[in-house]
């Protein structure tokens, strides 16, 4: 199933239909045939649909933020009344949907309107760990059909760093873990696989940054310090995936402890699925470690670390004979600028 998602990405799902056998056909449902998935606050029957169709309109009409937010608070006021645990994720599911619904024609068009509403969605952050996470929740269930299109904005979301790196790993690994049956989808493999590879490469361009050649010595000093925090960052993470697959792999899970079948089959193969998980996560954090210890080993030696005095770049973009070939395109000393964010 895997296989035919990334298709239909790629292309159409009632072309990709088309080409397979009938005993597969049934595979792709008409849902996953629709180009813009319904939205759910049509219906009456969906709690805090009249707020949410008016924060709908108001997205579409471009109003202020201030305006946006006071229909947030009423559906908070609403569902704090009603006993509801943290009262900003129904909030937070109205104006996601809304934001998706919009942006539904195109990854391009998904990206306008969140950068129009960028300020809305960060301020959802300080509300609750869970209201974050419920930004994840509601693209996913928005996009059920194409999990693929689900993932693709999650990725710039953290790129717009409405959602952090922890966030996603916490949704797939706990929120949606259940009883490991989690592990069993593509998606939640693309999922965590992306983000990682996102905090990984962070670490290694900053060594990279770190070790170019003639970088001045108080400049390194800086990437020394933002390498420490980036690749404490990325352990704690890498750690996270540990404890939570461990817990799969052993049959520990809460869920799977609460829930054996009578032939254990199903505990078997989703035991197996953690234990497949757990060494390819491990066999990554160790190829992370060992590519940083030999990076930096193999960088500048102290003795050519000497601090180097920073000129203003003459008209061919170079400082002291350092230019582009070194990382320092235009002269730009920052050692910030070194660093690849994308």
């Amino acid at each position: 199933m895997g296989a035919l998602e990334k298709e239909i990405r790629l292309s159409f799902a009632q072309r990709i239909r088309g080409t397979l056998p009938d005993p597969y056909k049934p595979l792709i449902t008409e849902a996953k045939e629709k180009d813009t998935p319904d939205f759910k606050y049509n219906s009456d029957q969906t709690p805090y649909a009249p707020q949410t169709r008016e924060i709908l309109r108001l997205l579409r009409a471009k109003a202020p933020d201030s305006e946006i937010g006071e229909h947030m608070n009423a559906i908070e006021t609403e569902a704090a009344s009603l006993g509801v645990e943290d009262p900003s994720v129904p909030s937070t599911d109205a104006l996601v949907t809304s934001i998706l619904f919009m942006g539904s024609k195109s990854l391009s068009h998904v990206l306008s309107h969140i950068d129009r509403t960028k300020s809305l969605l960060l301020a959802i952050g300080p509300k609750s760990d869970l209201a974050r996470r419920q930004i994840i929740t509601s693209v996913m269930e928005y996009w059920v059909e194409k999990p693929g299109t689900g993932i693709n904005i999650v990725d710039k979301l953290l790129n717009y760093s409405i959602l952090a790196p922890r966030d996603v790993i916490t949704w797939a690994l706990s929120d949606k873990l259940h009883k490991g049956e989690g592990l069993c989808f593509a998606y939640t493999y693309e999922m965590v696989s992306v983000t990682l590879h996102k905090v990984s490469n962070r670490v290694r361009q900053i060594v990279r940054a770190r070790n170019a050649r003639g970088l001045p010595l108080d400049q390194r000093k800086i990437l020394d310090e933002t390498l420490q925090r980036e690749q404490s960052e990325m352990r704690i993470l890498f750690g996270v995936v540990e404890d939570a697959l461990v817990g799969v792999a052993e049959g520990s899970v809460d869920a799977m402890a609460e829930s054996r079948d009578q032939d254990g089959k199903a505990e078997t193969m989703l035991r197996a699925w953690g234990g497949r998980w757990l060494k390819v996560y491990r066999r990554k954090m160790a190829v992370e470690e060992a590519w940083v210890m030999e990076t930096l080993e193999a960088g500048p030696k102290a003795e050519e670390m000497e601090d180097v005095k920073v000129e203003q770049p003459s008209e061919n973009g170079v400082h002291n004979g350092i230019g582009v070939e070194n990382g320092l395109e235009n002269g730009n000393t920052n050692a910030e600028a070194l660093i690849d964010l994308a």
